[in-house]
Parts: structure tokens; sequence; C-alpha cells
């Protein structure tokens, strides 16, 4: 089924709301982007989002989920494939989330820049870990050095734990020593800003289960960690699968949608294909959609938009 079939038979099936294609990083061009878009080709006061991200910056996200609560009262979020961070950010504004087989969501690790390069981006998460790592191991440290002194040296408890803690900062004091505490700070407020952004947009429908936001912000062990539509039920309170028409329409991209690409296309209604006619050349059903020349090519769908 080609691109504008699709679309035609997904408009037919959901014909009293808008629908949003969106495979980009999260970032403030995006959110200027769509802002403009919706005032130019906004119909109705529902839509569909299918959004596919790496994540991207906070701040971003949580401009482009008011915008989408400001032009919307109704917002339906459809993740076929990567719904990262700030991606998972944009979901929790939503009124329900469809997840395809395919799609996943992740925590709310917000990216830090890195100190040995300012070009690079790190977890928020894989520092906060490292100090926990660290003082599991000066808490194992004092513990082994505390029941060596007292079982075979016999020594009161008062001396064996000052030995023993003296021993135990010998081992750990180098791990310690490569701390930056400004380092301590930017992860901190980075895990209060997803937290306060997190808050705001669940005011909305309040689809986050209680502990939900702070499971997603610190508990999950890594950036990548898969919430897939099973692990996202026990986050959220409405979460179902994507509708056929919405599989149908995603097969037809899977090219733009698998992966992070570069795309931000507000659908335009596709006219009913006249009896008779070969659908297989049609119109282009929104300027920013429109393909090649090449009638093999425009089969594939909508032109990344730049």
């Amino acid at each position: 089924m080609i691109y504008e079939e699709a679309l035609r038979a997904l408009q037919q099936e959901e014909p009293d709301r808008d629908h949003i294609l969106i495979s980009h990083g999260i970032d403030r061009p995006l959110h200027q982007l769509m802002s403009r878009r919706l005032a130019m080709y906004q119909r109705f006061d529902k839509c569909t989002v299918f959004l596919t991200t790496y994540g991207g910056d906070p701040h971003a996200a949580f401009r482009i989920a008011r915008c989408l609560r400001h032009h919307f009262k109704e917002v339906r979020l459809v993740v076929p494939s990567y719904c990262k961070s700030a991606g998972t950010l944009i979901a929790i504004g939503a009124d329900l989330i469809a997840i395809g087989d395919l799609g996943e969501l992740g925590p709310l690790d917000l990216q830090v820049t890195k100190p040995s390069d300012v070009m690079e981006r790190g977890s928020g998460l894989d520092y906060m870990q490292g100090l926990q790592v660290a003082l599991t191991h000066s808490q194992q440290a004092f513990a082994l050095f505390m029941e060596v002194r007292r079982g075979g040296m016999r020594l009161p408890t008062k001396q064996a734990g000052e030995f023993a803690a003296k021993m135990a900062t010998g081992v750990v004091a180098p791990l310690y020593a490569q701390i930056d505490p400004n380092r301590i700070g930017e992860m901190q407020r980075a895990i209060q800003i997803a937290t306060e952004y997190g808050l705001r947009l669940n005011e909305y429908k309040k689809n986050l289960k209680p502990g939900a936001l702070e499971k997603l912000v610190a508990e999950y062990p890594s950036h990548s960690f898969v919430i897939d539509r099973k692990e996202a039920k026990t986050l959220f309170e409405r979460v179902e699968p994507m509708t056929a028409a919405e599989v149908q329409l995603i097969d037809t991209l899977w090219h733009l949608f698998a992966e992070q690409d570069d795309l931000l296309v507000v659908c335009e209604p596709v006219p009913p294909a006249p009896p008779g006619v070969n659908d297989a050349q049609p119109e282009p059903a929104h300027p920013a959609a429109a393909g090649p020349a090449d009638p093999a090519a425009d089969a594939a769908g909508p032109e990344i938009d730049n």
C-alpha cells in the first residue's frame, strides 16, 4: 500500500483529527517549525502524533509538548520505533500512548556535556551510578577492615572503628579524588529539570501512575533501557497497541521511522480516489510531503523535511 492510500485509510478511520509525522531529534528548531506548521495547517482539536526520536533537548521537549496541548484538546502519541529520553517527556503530556510491536520508550535520562569533549554528551545516569559504586565500595571496605580488626586483633570497637575508617579512606580516596562537585551539581540539576517538566506535563491528563516519574528519572540502570509496551503499562495509565490503519501507514514509511530521521509533516486531507483511476501516482497530500518526480520513488512516501 503506497503512502497516500495508507494515509487516506487512516483519515477515514479517524476523520476528526489531525495527523502529524515526526522522525527527528528533539531540539528548538523542531519546536519552532512545528509551531509554524500547526498555525498554517491545523484543522481539528484532536491529533495523532507519530514520533520516532533518540531524544535531545529537554527544554525543547517541554515546549513541543506544551505546543501540542495548546493546539489540541486530545493528543494520541504513536510510538512505532525508538522514542527515547526527551521523547518520553513528550509522551507524558499525551492523553494516550500507542506503542507498536517494535516501539519503545526510554528513561528520562537527560544528556549532559562531557568535560573531556564539549561536542559530546553523556548519560547523567552513568555519573550518578559511578557515585553509587564509590559509596558502596567505601562501605564494604570499612566493614571488611572492621571485621578483621575486631576478630583477628580483638581490639575494642572504638579503636577497631578508627583503624577501619583510616584504611577504608585510603582505599577509596583515589576514587573520590576524581569526582568533581560541579559535575554532581550539574547532574542534580538535570534530574530536577526532568522531574519538574514531567510534573507539569502530567498535570494535563495525569497518565502517569503513582511513583512512575521517579522511576523514569532515577531507577532505570541505563539510558538505553528498553521500555516496551508491557513495561510502559506499569508506568502509564493508558497504553495500547497501534491500530491496523496506523500500522499500515508506518509500514509504508518505515524507512523514515525505523531510525531517527529529519522529518516533520502535518498531513492535509487526501481526497477520495476517483473510481477507476490508478492511485499509483496521486498528488502529494502536503507541500512538505511532496515526493520525487520518479513515480517509483513517489510510492515511498513524504520527502525528508530539513
